[in-house]
């Protein structure tokens, strides 16, 4: 599985707001004490230990006219308590040992948590920008599509460098250990926070579909669903639909599980990794796939060695005869690239199960009204891609970054909505309604041409990643001035810098006006 979940920990962080400064303070006093969401004051400024007790430092305000945060969220976030534990036995005793070393003897005292997560996330954005240069449409690496290739010294008649995969399988080794850093920085330094909490689940978000992106071109993929070409007669690829549906798979399944875990923890308050979990042991599996590709090539994954080899021992054992019909089925036609698909979608299958039945057995049935904006977006990306068998070759980069977005969108919203303890609002994740739409013309088949779907599939992605970049920044601001923290710095105090916080107007940070602010926007 990719990552998925953030880092957790069974230690209590805490926020350290001492670095209030006294101008921020002023500012504070200033405001109208009627706005005052309930329980909410300067006295309630208070002094908290390690152990992150209930009554933790807050930067509080009187001001509630933020553009997403409401009073309540105000009220609620400075006082949010971390719960969850991780039950892998790699992460117990090889990746959390490692990670502690590191921040102990190596990580300085005034780096911040968030941009130890932050430098992770740029590991591999790195790596996938590499691999988009060599491999814009996935299946570059694939010597069966270029068959007119000659060999560049890189072991692929394709001329794609193997070394990307090196770097990539560098990259996600780098960013996991980077992961598990930033929470043990953060308590070292007293510099945990709930921002610290939904930035790194954030990163782990986005990270998501650059970890799928690049197995995907490890593998050499080819996304099409047109007669099963290059498929090699695969009964995996047939069972499923073809190769664009397998790679549409590789990009769902550790959303879908990064999305229900979000929703557990959103009804139960604690976030539980299984002993073999998307960040840690999915995490090592994903770096050992692209160290694979870059030791045997790319190809590997296209040849069916794994399931031949087992085949033929099994012929030559005592039940060869009684399996006859199933061993002549299976030989020759499955890919080693279908075992990495078929072990994705049954781990998926088993954690989803095991966590919807416990919510629903704890919580009720109507938690799953919950689930629906996220089974949306799967059902439509399964339809577009499913009805337009073109579109993952046509456009294969453009249909994840929608995807993703739309996906970031969803589980960060969840996650602050948990974590300040109000409703998340399904019937108000209006950026998905256009993929309904989209899904919906290709289930028509031919009312959207080729060019305009292309069109409008560049366009939404962009639209998307620009109102994130908007909603992302906002949120962060927010956040910070509601705690008293800057994001990336944990040495300087805090003053706000915002335009009106001095008058209490508007947005702060902004020069939006006080009436624009009336409407609370999840």
């Amino acid at each position: 599985m990719s990552p998925s979940h953030p880092e957790p920990s069974t230690e209590e962080p805490t926020i350290n707001s001492k670095r209030v400064s006294e101008k921020s303070l002023n500012t504070m006093t200033s405001t109208n004490t009627s706005a005052t969401p309930s329980g909410l004051s300067i006295s309630s400024i208070t002094d908290s230990n390690a152990e992150g007790a209930s009554g933790s430092d807050t930067h509080s305000k009187e001001r509630t006219n933020y553009y997403y945060l409401t009073p309540n969220a105000v009220s609620k976030l400075p006082n949010y308590q971390y719960h969850g534990r991780d039950m892998s036995l790699l992460y117990k005793h090889v990746l959390s040992p490692l990670a502690g070393w590191l921040v102990d003897n190596v990580t300085p005292v005034w780096l911040a948590p968030n941009s130890i997560t932050l430098f992770g996330l740029a590991w591999m954005i790195l790596s996938y920008s590499v691999i988009f240069w060599y491999c814009p449409g996935l299946y570059e690496g694939n010597t069966n599509v270029h068959t007119d290739g000659a060999s560049n010294n890189n072991n692929s008649r394709s001329g794609v460098p193997e070394w990307i995969f090196l770097l990539n399988c560098i990259a996600m080794l780098t960013y996991q250990t980077l992961d598990n850093m930033d929470g043990k920085q953060a308590r070292k330094t007293g510099s945990s926070s709930p921002l610290g909490l939904l930035f790194d689940h954030g990163c782990d978000a986005i990270n998501s579909i650059l970890g799928s992106a690049n197995w995907i071109a490890a593998m050499g993929l080819f996304p099409s669903n047109i007669n099963g070409e290059y498929s090699g007669g695969s009964i995996v690829s047939e069972f499923f639909g073809g190769d664009a549906t397998l790679a549409a798979l590789l990009i769902l399944c550790p959303m879908i599980a990064f999305y229900i875990s979000t929703w557990e923890q959103y009804y139960t308050g604690e976030l539980i990794l299984p002993p073999f979990n998307g960040p840690s042991e999915g995490l090592l599996l994903g770096a050992s796939l692209s160290l694979i590709s870059w030791g045997w090539g790319v190809m590997f994954w296209q040849e069916t060695g794994f399931v031949d080899g087992s085949v033929e021992l099994l012929r030559n054992s005592g039940l060869g005869e009684s399996m006859k019909p199933v061993l002549d089925m299976v030989y020759g036609r499955v890919r080693n690239m279908d075992l990495i698909v078929l072990s994705t979608v049954l781990a998926l299958f088993q954690e989803v199960t095991l966590k919807v039945l416990f919510v629903i057995r704890g919580y009720g049935i109507s938690t799953l009204r919950t689930i629906l904006p996220h089974a949306m977006l799967v059902i439509s990306t399964l339809v577009l891609i499913n009805y337009d068998d073109t579109v993952m070759l046509r456009r294969p980069r453009t249909v994840m970054h929608l995807v993703s977005g739309l996906f970031v969108e969803q589980t960060t919203q969840l996650m602050l909505d948990h974590m300040v303890e109000e409703e998340y609002k399904v019937l108000k994740r209006f950026c998905m309604y256009p993929m309904m739409a989209l899904a919906l013309a290709a289930f028509d088949g031919g009312l959207v041409s080729v060019e305009a779907t292309d069109a409008f599939l560049l366009a939404y992605a962009t639209g998307v990643w620009v109102y994130l970049a908007f909603k992302i920044r906002v949120q962060i601001y927010e956040i910070c001035d509601v705690l008293g923290i800057w994001c990336f710095d944990i040495v300087t105090p805090y003053y706000s810098e915002g335009v009106n916080a001095a008058e209490g107007e508007g947005i702060v940070g902004t020069t939006v006006p006080v009436d624009m602010t009336t409407k609370k926007v999840n």
